[in-house]
């Protein structure tokens, strides 16, 4: 028969139960994915390009059906343009972006996605036919907005999403006539460190 837990030990295992129970489901991972943005302004109009994002992600369980998320990406952005001359132009910014989303699981797998989103610029560059020119010291240092996304977290470990990030703040210095918000929609996949699931779905007991 196995030995009951000494005096000293017991408090100890009770403590570390919840914990343990919680690291089941919870766990830093990597991600990365492809994504198209553009920047959304009532005069000015932009067309989608493609750029790409990457980084770590930590998914915390906090419910029978919920996680809360909070990621540290790396992710350009920016959007192409037409010049009054016909030729076509492209800015591209450099984030370093923390969002953080609470996801609500239908099942075992499929999830929704909700949340805020800040993001800290880091550059912008500026192509045209004439060349490319540094324009930094044009916009904001900080953005922020809304993220909204579903998923599918698989019990091998792999998280495949898709979001959408509609930005709040206007990104430009000085601006008084564009107002340009930052958008793009992103698929993503990552991978959590370890045998971690999504969260269990099992009937309580009354």
């Amino acid at each position: 028969m196995p030995r009951p837990l000494s005096p000293v030990l017991a408090p100890c295992a009770l403590f570390l139960l919840p914990l343990c129970s919680l690291a089941q489901h919870s766990g830093l991972g990597l991600k990365a994915g492809l994504l198209m943005s553009d920047t959304k302004s009532g005069v000015l109009h932009t067309e989608a390009i493609p750029n790409a994002s990457a980084g770590l992600y930590f998914a915390l369980r906090a419910g029978d059906r919920l996680e809360i998320q909070p990621e540290l990406l790396l992710t350009s952005l920016g959007a192409g343009y037409t010049l009054a001359e016909g030729e076509r132009g492209t800015v591209r910014t450099l984030y370093v972006q923390v969002p953080v989303s609470a996801k609500f699981y239908f099942s075992n797998v499929v999830n929704v996605q909700a949340g805020m989103q800040m993001g800290r610029l880091m550059m912008a560059q500026q192509h045209t036919p004439e060349g490319q020119a540094d324009v930094t010291d044009t916009y904001e240092t900080w953005d922020y907005g809304l993220v909204l996304g579903a998923g599918a977290d698989l019990i091998s470990g792999l998280d495949l999403g898709i979001r959408y990030y509609n930005g709040m703040r206007p990104i430009l210095l000085n601006d008084d006539v564009f107002y340009p918000r930052n958008r793009s929609i992103m698929i993503s996949a990552g991978y959590r460190l370890g045998r971690l699931r999504a969260p269990s779905m099992t009937n309580r007991r009354r």
